[in-house]
């Protein structure tokens, strides 16, 4: 026997396919903004990589004492009499931490010793890594930032990707890691 020949089969309606297929709502894809590394979080980074970067350089003049700094004269106390670097010794200072900034946020960490301590990261605007001579951009914008009481660390606070001058004069961002 064939199954036309039991006549015809009732089909539930449920069953039965449906005359149209809604149409599947496409899924939104949420445009992650990226999480700007504050001016507290950045002056805390930075504040550990200067404690990394003295304990180094502590060690070396240790080593090198009278050439690389002016002691003052224990006979004379005075709250004046504070020991200075010598021109070798800032011209050493100054290299070492354009080596160590320029190295760290060049690396594979894109960041500081500081910076990774906190999950911050240096990207260029488009997120990428940055290179070594972008890296030496934002160090001597660093500079700038310095020689200007300090203005440029703190429009940090001010810009919308929190930036300070530095990161503009380089086309940096500073990011936190989720």
């Amino acid at each position: 026997m064939s199954i036309a020949q039991l006549g015809p089969v009732y089909v539930p309606q449920a069953a039965q396919p449906p005359q149209s297929i809604p149409a599947i709502p496409e899924a939104s894809v949420a445009l992650v903004r990226p999480a700007y590394a504050g001016f507290w979080l950045r002056a805390f980074a930075f504040a550990i990589d200067t404690l990394i970067l003295s304990l180094v350089f502590g060690v070396i003049v240790s080593a090198y004492p009278t050439q690389l700094m002016i002691f003052p004269d224990l006979n004379n106390p005075s709250l004046l009499a504070l020991p200075r670097v010598t021109l070798p010794g800032f011209i050493l200072l100054f290299v070492m931490m354009w080596a160590y900034y320029a190295y760290f946020e060049t690396s594979s960490w894109q960041a500081t010793p500081g910076k990774r301590l906190l999950r911050l990261y240096v990207t260029d605007l488009g997120g990428g890594k940055i290179t070594f001579w972008r890296a030496s951009a934002r160090y001597f914008g660093r500079k700038i930032s310095e020689v200007t009481f300090l203005v440029g660390y703190f429009i940090a606070g001010f810009t919308e990707k929190k930036q300070a001058l530095h990161d503009i004069l380089a086309g940096c961002l500073v990011l936190r890691r989720r």
